[in-house]
């Protein structure tokens, strides 16, 4: 072929490529959303299973497929942060909340700052999640971000956003549980004790949830329901811990339990 048809022919793929109908343009839209969902939906899977090699192969899969996918950079960012590359899970998380939206990468965005220890970011970052009107589970954002403030600790601050996450969820356990925790710590025995069986009513047996309700019937002086959970404690998780802490309560005659930890 001599060099003139040559470029004839190169230039006719380029005219035909670049006249693309909406339709086609359509049709390609939807083609590459497909695979991102697949893909998506794989890396998820695998992800769950523990598999994070083929998962991040997955989630790139995804993102070739698109680009600018918040969902999909907020999957990859998350999956970063559980194996602890902090740095390119930070790149992620900042791609996944560009732009407006996107409350649910907000949330875990704050997570990761908490966990970092950048507590005044992790603030704005669930602040920015509990503001938008189309987050589906504020309630979630609410205990994520009183979690944060008990690790600052910040209790009272913390106390707040329980009760917030309550109001949306008066079942949600986690919030619940620090309920009893923060109430316990400050003197309001009667008050644990009623967030405590409201947990159970929603809740499974956790070694460190059955030692704080253990702590909180030995301060009331109720005797059975005491016995009751450590009971409880040391059937179900023997190896834990909590049945060392609870040893060590029993040994100091309660002297120990007056505060409870996490």
């Amino acid at each position: 072929m001599s060099f003139k048809r040559a470029l004839v022919v190169v230039l006719a793929v380029s005219w035909l490529g670049g006249c693309m109908t909406p339709s086609d343009k359509q049709a390609e839209q939807e083609r590459r959303q497909r695979l991102a969902s697949t893909h998506t939906q794989l890396g998820i899977s695998y992800m769950q299973r523990g598999q994070s090699d083929i998962a991040k192969d997955e989630f790139r899969k995804a993102l070739d497929a698109e680009p600018d996918n918040p969902e999909i950079t907020n999957m990859m960012a998350l999956l970063l942060f559980r194996l602890r590359e902090f740095d390119e899970a930070e790149k992620y998380f900042r791609r996944a909340t560009e732009g407006k939206g996107n409350p649910g990468a907000w949330n875990n965005y704050g997570i990761f700052l908490c966990e970092r220890g950048r507590y005044g970011e992790a603030d704005t970052a669930f602040l920015r999640a509990l503001t938008d009107k189309t987050y589906k589970t504020p309630a979630e954002a609410n205990v994520n971000a009183g979690m944060c403030q008990m690790r600052k600790p910040a209790p009272a601050a913390a106390e707040r956003f329980f009760r917030a996450a309550l109001d949306l969820n008066p079942k949600q356990p986690r919030a619940l549980v620090e309920m009893a925790r923060i109430s316990f710590n400050a003197g309001r025995t009667i008050s644990a004790r009623a967030f405590m069986q409201r947990y159970f009513e929603v809740g499974e047996d956790r070694p460190e949830v059955l030692l704080l309700a253990t702590r909180i019937e030995r301060v009331m002086g109720n005797h059975n329901a005491e016995a009751s959970y450590a009971m409880r404690l040391t059937g179900k998780f023997p190896d834990s811990p909590e049945v060392t802490e609870l040893k060590k309560d029993t040994s100091s005659g309660g002297k120990n339990s007056g505060k409870a930890t996490r």
